[in-house]
């Protein structure tokens, strides 16, 4: 199939992206993300491109989803929370990392459906995924030790802040009225947080 010499062209551009962690890169291996993209897209699974899933909805580059779970630090054991999680390609990828991952989706259909693919793949045992309002959060779960967005927004909504555990980290893309948004890095201290800006990204806006 033409999305295998794909897959490993991607993989060896990924590996020599100075962005990008080696945990990230063996978790974008593990993942396949053909389960993950809609049927009449397959050939384009392995293609360094978001593609549609719904009217507002996409899912992410493998490069772009590579640097932002670089930029979340992920380790074995840590819990993580994904707001705005699609396809569920992200939530996946940061199960094979080895953190346990809830993730939460607007759109019905796109849980139900990225449930099938996250049993397809493998990681049903570490990833849930709930039909919500990515802006609230997940306060069931709380605390998480990572929480990371996938869709842009214009600031941060208290509930995140208040869900992420002291010593955590949240990931978000940032919209501004240019052409591109700013991945942010939030790392909470005590007192208050640490903010660093990780570089130009694209991102679908969060939807509410």
């Amino acid at each position: 199939m033409a999305w295998l010499s794909q897959r490993e062209r991607l993989l060896e551009e990924l590996g020599q992206d100075g962005r990008v962690s080696d945990i990230a890169l063996s978790a974008i291996a593990a993942v396949p993300r053909e389960i993950f993209v809609p049927a009449h897209l397959a050939e384009l699974a392995w293609e360094d491109s978001a593609l549609q899933l719904a009217p507002g909805a996409t899912i992410s580059a493998p490069s772009m989803v590579a640097a932002v779970i670089s930029a979340l630090a992920p380790a074995p054991g840590l819990r993580a929370l994904e707001l705005g999680s699609g396809s569920g390609y992200a939530a996946a990828v940061l199960a094979a990392t080895g953190m346990e991952v809830v993730g939460v989706e607007l759109l019905p259909e796109l849980v139900a459906s990225s449930r099938l693919a996250i049993a397809a793949a493998g990681y049903s045992g570490r990833v849930t995924l709930e039909a919500g309002n990515a802006m609230d959060g997940w306060a069931a779960g709380a605390p998480y030790d990572r929480v990371v967005a996938s869709a842009a927004i214009a600031a941060v909504p208290m509930a995140w802040l208040d869900q992420v555990a002291p010593g955590g980290i949240l990931v978000y893309p940032e919209s501004s009225h240019e052409q591109w948004e700013v991945l942010v890095r939030l790392e909470r201290l005590d007192p208050g947080w640490s903010r660093q800006e990780m570089g130009r990204c694209k991102f679908v806006h969060m939807q509410r």
